[in-house]
């Protein structure tokens, strides 16, 4: 009985309480920790505190659906999420969790890339794997701190597939202006408005399309039920205020209907050729990227945009006029 190097770390193989006691193995990722759970658990012998480990044999899915029972059901969107998280862990085989190592998930998206998307002719994305992986782990971890889960989270320590980072996506002021020409002559009497809203204030689709009328006040619009729950209040002109309100319920939803049909038929009426899965999103990525073109505070549009922190707003900064414009006086041939 020892600690000994194995494929995935350094297993301790022991029995604390002797030879004739029970015998455990755990496998570390690192050799001091090996050694401190083996002393650890002597330790525990020699006090009578130590215990034999009951074995959990709870599949990949009961574990996720009892994440789900007792925290997932809090989040946004939370139904979406069991619904990844049991595809991915049927994808999987549905293993004992306490079998499933960080071995297995580096085998499991290798497949997984090779893997076409239902009914295209594409392969799924490095993006759509890594979000699985981030799903995952954050069942582990939950339920590690919650103590409904006692081993390791496998996940640990493995890392995302990389991504190149996308170019910023934003409509020019000329293609701005075809598309609301063409969303004019629409028959739907929201998408316009709806439209403007999310041009003027960065808002999303949703956000915009759920609108309140007493979400609309001192010259404001207030967003609420945001996607990470934090609300937050955009200036807007008193012409697009005015807009809003006029013809609408004085109380309750202003847009009644979805728009995102019509939208999307504006989009091809215009012949925008539009990013995929940008969609109605563009017209976010395009408030914040004029936002920075005319020399916007970044801070401050981390919370026009709502974002949870600055790494996500700081993609937009590379617009800014004067961003890295030093370049051009500093570099070795002009300073020759």
């Amino acid at each position: 009985m020892a600690i000994k190097k194995v494929a995935t770390g350094w297993q301790v193989d022991l029995r604390p309480e002797g030879r004739e006691g029970k015998r455990v193995r755990k496998t570390f990722p690192k050799l001091v920790q090996a050694k401190n759970w083996e002393t650890d658990q002597k330790a525990k012998a020699l006090t009578g505190e130590w215990a034999a480990p009951q074995k959990d044999k709870r599949r990949l899915t009961e574990l996720v659906n009892t994440w789900h029972e007792l925290h997932g059901y809090t989040l946004k969107d939370s139904e979406n999420l069991l619904r990844v998280l049991t595809a991915t862990c049927k994808r999987l085989g549905d293993p004992v969790a306490t079998s499933l190592t960080s071995e297995d998930w580096l085998i499991y998206r290798k497949k997984r890339l090779k893997q076409k998307v239902h009914n295209r002719d594409k392969f799924v994305e490095p993006k759509t794997i890594n979000h699985e992986q981030i799903y995952l782990s954050a069942v582990f971890n939950k339920l590690i701190r919650l103590k409904n889960w006692r081993h390791e989270n496998p996940l640990k320590g493995v890392s995302k597939l990389p991504i190149d980072e996308p170019d910023l996506s934003y409509l020019e002021k000329d293609q701005i202006k075809v598309l609301l020409a063409a969303l004019e002559s629409s028959i739907n009497p929201n998408v316009l408005t709806i439209t403007k809203i999310c041009l003027s204030t960065g808002a999303r689709w949703g956000e915009a399309e759920k609108l309140h009328a007493e979400h609309v006040r001192h010259g404001k619009l207030h967003f609420v039920g945001t996607k990470n729950s934090k609300a937050r209040a955009v200036p807007v002109s008193e012409e697009l205020i005015k807009e809003i309100l006029t013809g609408r319920p004085s109380s309750g939803r202003l847009f009644k209907e979805t728009s995102y049909r019509a939208f999307e038929n504006g989009i091809k009426r215009a012949k925008l050729v539009l990013p995929g899965g940008q969609k109605t999103h563009i017209l976010r990525h395009t408030f914040a990227s004029h936002y920075m073109i005319n020399d916007g505070n970044i801070l401050k549009l981390k919370y026009i945009l709502g974002h949870g922190s600055l790494a996500m707003t700081i993609r937009y900064a590379k617009l800014a006029p004067n961003h890295l414009a030093e370049a051009l006086t500093k570099n070795p041939l002009a300073t020759l």
